[in-house]
Order: structure tokens, then C-alpha cells, then sequence
């Protein structure tokens, strides 16, 4: 019986094994456990596959490439991360959430008279050859709250809206005055008392800027510029930072006149892409006002602008009420965007096409009707 047995439950072993199993089309689930929450550069890094399967029309996100991004990426340094503490103070002061500061490699090279650091973030591959090049001030004046947030809005933006960036360049300086912004009760000038928005050194500096200022002002100290040209941090980081980048377009953003301001070449290589810049920019504000200001002695509109050619747009948002600024932001999100992509599809000025020192520059107006930026 024995003899039997054996042979048929060997038979009956190697038939069983060689019979497929059925599956359901349920996947079995896996036993390992899943974290409940998912890392902030997990998410990020799906988001930036999602937003790349789409923009090629690809269904399957498991072909698709999330986008490269090539943007420098280092360690703050203490002074900066100690710095990035006292602007999560100020956001939290004015109700604005979280500032996110920390998340940014910022470039630091110039403090204030304070001794905060004037910092600023760019996005996009700085050795790279990139032609359209973009550069953002905010908070020029510290007793304009508005334009602060509104650049840490920009930041955080575009890291959704990498289709914005492509491979062009982003500069952005959100707190160029940082001294002015962070006093108890915020200042036009900075620490040592000057406008540093007409500390730049124009052809006209010496020979006009504290007449002007005491002819017209009646020696307003909100309007003093500074007994001599570029003596201020804040002024000289503007100047180097736009000497480095030499970038195509300058947006500063101030408050509270409600326009958009533009300073710049008229006619012949930026001038009619600068112009096209500035219609479409208030287009995508819904017909934002449009004004022709002047220039005047030891502005950025006239130093950068109207004396090296780069076209110079001042975005005046409605008011400084800190409260606001999210509204400010979607009513301005399409404009930079618009202001980000433009190419000027111009060669740059070169040295020997820029106005000479001996050639005076050109005048828009009456200064009568100077605007207060």
C-alpha cells in the first residue's frame, strides 16, 4: 500500500506547482507601514512632476520628468539665519503667516548701518548665459509695509510656477532697507537719515541734489539725499547688485501712488519692447493707471533707466496697508509673471552706445509735477 501512496503524492505535488496562481486585480497591500504625512520636498517634488507631465500633455506622471530648476543652493550663514528670525518677528507682527525666510539660499555680501544683512535670492543659473534677466526691489522706503510682503509672495510664487522661470534669471532683493522697515514706528529714510532712493549717483548729484531738496523740500528730512552720492549701504547694494546681474528689465515696487511708472529708453533697442512691457504689465493688473513721471537727481529711474538704459519700471501698489497684501498680490500675480517672461529680444546697451558722461540726460517733464517715490 506504502508503494503506492508515494509515487501519487509526488505526482499530485509536481502538478500543483506548476499551476499558476490567480490574481485579483486588487494589488496586495503592502505590509510596511506608510508615514501619514508626507515630507514638504516629497510634496514638492510630486507638485514639480505634475507640473511637468501637464505641460507636455503627458497623462502618465510615471514617464514624465519633474523640471530642473538650476538655482544655487548653499548653507545660510548664522548671521543670516539670525536675521531670518527677526523677519519671522515682523511677519508675525503684521499677521502675514509665515515668511519662509530660512527656506532660501540668500546671497549676503552688505549689511545696513544696523548691521542686518541686505540680502537677496536669485533664481535660475547664475553660470549660465542667460539673456532675459529680471531684477525685483522691495522695500526701498521701510514706511512702505506693502512691497515687503509682496516680494516674499513673488518668492514663494514661483516655486509653483516653475513654467514662469523657464531659463530665464530672477533677481530679488525683498528688503533693501531693512533698518528703515524695522524700526518701532517704519521710516522713509534709513538709519542715517537719507532717502536712499535719491542717493544714487547721477550726473546731477553734486551740482543739484541738496539744492533741490532744499529749494523745493524746504529741507523735509524725509527727502534728504544724502550729502554725497552712494554713501549709503543700501544705496551702493542697488548699484552693485544691478552691476553684477546687468540685468535686461528692474521692477521696484513702492507704495502707495497706485501706478506703474516707467523710466528708460524711449525709442531704438529696449524702447519699444520696454513700452510693450509696460501696457501689458497694466493689462494683466486689469488696466492698471499708467503715469509719465519726471526723473529726478538721485532716483534708480534715473541713474539705472534713464542714464544706463535699463528699462526701469516702479510698481506703485494702492496703499501700505499691511492688512491688504494678499489682494495686492493676485491683483499684481499675472503682471510679474508677464514682466518675468517678456524678452526684450534686443542686444543690451553697450559700453560705447550708453550716454556719455559729458552728454546730459534726457529730461521727461516739469519737475514740477515730481512724483514721491
Amino acid at each position: 500500500m506504502k508503494t503506492l501512496f508515494y509515487p501519487i503524492f509526488l505526482y499530485i505535488l509536481v502538478s500543483c506547482s506548476q499551476v499558476k496562481p490567480l490574481y485579483s486585480d486588487k494589488p496586495e497591500e503592502s505590509k510596511s507601514k506608510v508615514p501619514e504625512k508626507i515630507t514638504q520636498e516629497e510634496n514638492n517634488e510630486e507638485e514639480a512632476h505634475k507640473i511637468e507631465s501637464i505641460a507636455k500633455g503627458n497623462d502618465s506622471l510615471k514617464t514624465s520628468e519633474p523640471k530642473e530648476i538650476k538655482t544655487l543652493t548653499f548653507q545660510n550663514t548664522a548671521k543670516v539665519k539670525k536675521y531670518c528670525n527677526k523677519i519671522d518677528k515682523y511677519f508675525k507682527k503684521y499677521n502675514w503667516g509665515k515668511s519662509n525666510c530660512k527656506d532660501y539660499s540668500w546671497h549676503h555680501v552688505r549689511s545696513s548701518y544696523y548691521g542686518n544683512p541686505i540680502i537677496w535670492y536669485v533664481y535660475g543659473d547664475e553660470n549660465a548665459e542667460i539673456k532675459n534677466k529680471t531684477l525685483i526691489f522691495c522695500g526701498v522706503h521701510g514706511d512702505e509695509i506693502t512691497p515687503v510682503k509682496f516680494c516674499f509672495d513673488i518668492l514663494e510664487d514661483l516655486k509653483n510656477h516653475p513654467e514662469v522661470l523657464k531659463d530665464n534669471l530672477v533677481v530679488i532683493a525683498p528688503l533693501v532697507a531693512p533698518d528703515s522697515f524695522m524700526k518701532k514706528k517704519p521710516t522713509r529714510t534709513n538709519a542715517r537719515g537719507v532717502d536712499v532712493n535719491r542717493n544714487f549717483p547721477t550726473k546731477d548729484f553734486s551740482a543739484k541734489a541738496i539744492k533741490l531738496w532744499k529749494s523745493r523740500y524746504g529741507g523735509n528730512k524725509r527727502r534728504f539725499p544724502g550729502k554725497k552720492a552712494m554713501s549709503e549701504q543700501e544705496t551702493l547694494f542697488q548699484v552693485n547688485i544691478i552691476k553684477r546681474y546687468n540685468p535686461n528689465k528692474i521692477i521696484s515696487v513702492h507704495a502707495p501712488l497706485t501706478l506703474i511708472d516707467y523710466d528708460g529708453p524711449t525709442v531704438g533697442l529696449y524702447g519699444e519692447s520696454a513700452h510693450s512691457l509696460l501696457n501689458e504689465m497694466s493689462e494683466k493688473a486689469g488696466k492698471y493707471k499708467v503715469n509719465n513721471y519726471p526723473f529726478f537727481t538721485g532716483s534708480l529711474g534715473n541713474w539705472a533707466g534713464n542714464e544706463r538704459g535699463i528699462p526701469t519700471y516702479t510698481l506703485e501698489l494702492p496703499n501700505s496697508d499691511w492688512t491688504k497684501t494678499n489682494k495686492f498680490f493676485n491683483m499684481f500675480q499675472k503682471a510679474i509673471h508677464q514682466a518675468i517672461v517678456h524678452d526684450m529680444n534686443v542686444t543690451p546697451v553697450t559700453k560705447k552706445e550708453k550716454i556719455s558722461d559729458t552728454e546730459e540726460p534726457e529730461k521727461k517733464s516739469d519737475l514740477s509735477n515730481e512724483k514721491v517715490l
